[in-house]
């Protein structure tokens, strides 16, 4: 259609080139992985793109408009960066048709909380002496038995697993007993033994503090040059939580499976503390992912110092969490809602 247009002295015939409409474009809903619905004021999801706004409700509903015409002149897959306070962040990708229809609906994407730490004290409840050596270790529900079943570990997980991989409990036997060359810090994937002997792709080492409150399992990637009985550097596949100094102890040790294996309920993250499986895996060393490059090794549960201090980091997935610490014949069981909005969680037992 052409029209006329009258500027000044100066006229013009002008025709329209295209007509355009804003459009929500893409529209979906963000929930909790624990509790369901959303309630996270801080809610972001973002395109990465100046065309492409979004709008966000503070119940989770999202819209990301624009002018679909200009933006999306041919089909093209569109991804979406969702990130709320407290949350782990998350993308998901969705293919926006070239003219339609719109608004592409991209369901609801679900958003994990960041894990916390319970810590607390373990005291005999009569003489309120402190208790070295409780173990705490999350049970099941007594009076509801759960569909899958929450089993803390002492060091949180080192890599990302995807749902339904295998996860068993099995049984440590110690072959070698070198030591460190070298403090090593956190976040490191080498350590420097004084002897290799045995070592190699795929061998397992511990180390731990001499009370056994951190325990941890690195799995050899490859040595370092060099003879092994000369010792030197072994790298491992995965990074270790937690710094050990020269005094700490190390054990070349094996694993063998102990009882049936189990499946992972739900992705795994890097973090967690928690495996959340199939069947309770309360023994005293579990594996998850064997045979994989991502197998990983980790002690069940916590263990109290010499002033009966505990800890568990990593601790999410569910809504609650059910703790046992017991020692020599005295226990106590305590549910726990666990508080996302607090770094720390506190949690003493007295036990009878």
């Amino acid at each position: 259609m052409s029209y006329g247009v009258q500027a000044g002295n100066w006229s013009y015939v002008v025709e329209d080139d295209c007509s355009t409409n804003y459009w929500a474009i893409v529209t979906g809903t963000v929930t909790d992985e624990i509790l369901g619905n959303m309630f996270a004021p801080g809610l972001n999801v973002d395109t990465k793109r100046p065309d492409l706004p979004s709008k966000v409700t503070p119940n989770g509903l999202f819209a990301i408009t624009g002018y679909p015409q200009q933006s999306f002149p041919v089909s093209a897959t569109l991804t979406l960066y969702f990130n709320a306070p407290g949350f782990h962040g998350s993308q998901l990708k969705v293919s926006v048709p070239a003219g339609g229809p719109f608004p592409v609906v991209a369901g609801t994407v679900v958003l994990r909380r960041l894990p916390v730490r319970i810590q607390g004290r373990v005291v005999n409840a009569n003489t309120r002496a402190p208790l070295p050596n409780a173990l705490v270790l999350a049970v099941d529900d007594p009076n509801t038995p759960p569909v899958v079943h929450t089993t803390a570990v002492r060091s949180p997980l080192y890599f990302d697993h995807l749902n339904g991989v295998s996860v068993q409990n099995v049984t440590i036997a110690v072959t070698g007993s070198p030591s460190l060359q070298a403090d090593t810090v956190a976040g490191t994937q080498v350590i420097e033994l004084n002897s290799r002997t045995g070592l190699a792709a795929g061998s397992i080492v511990q180390l731990s503090k001499s009370s056994k409150t951190i325990v941890e399992y690195g799995v050899v990637d490859h040595l370092g040059p060099g003879p092994a009985a000369s010792g030197g550097q072994v790298f491992f596949r995965n990074a270790l939580n937690r710094s050990y100094a020269m005094a700490s102890t190390v054990q070349v040790v094996t694993a063998t499976p102990a009882g049936g294996a189990a499946t992972l309920k739900g992705a795994a993250s890097a973090g967690d503390g928690v495996v959340v499986a199939s069947v309770l895996l309360n023994g005293t060393t579990l594996v998850v992912d064997p045979g994989s490059l991502n197998e990983e090794y980790h002690e069940v549960g916590a263990l109290s110092d010499a002033d009966g201090y505990y800890g568990l980091d990593g601790m999410g997935r569910v809504q609650e969490i059910f703790l046992q610490a017991a020692q020599g014949g005295l226990q106590q069981t305590a549910g726990w809602f666990i508080e996302y909005d607090q770094p720390i969680n506190l949690l003493d037992f007295r036990l009878s």
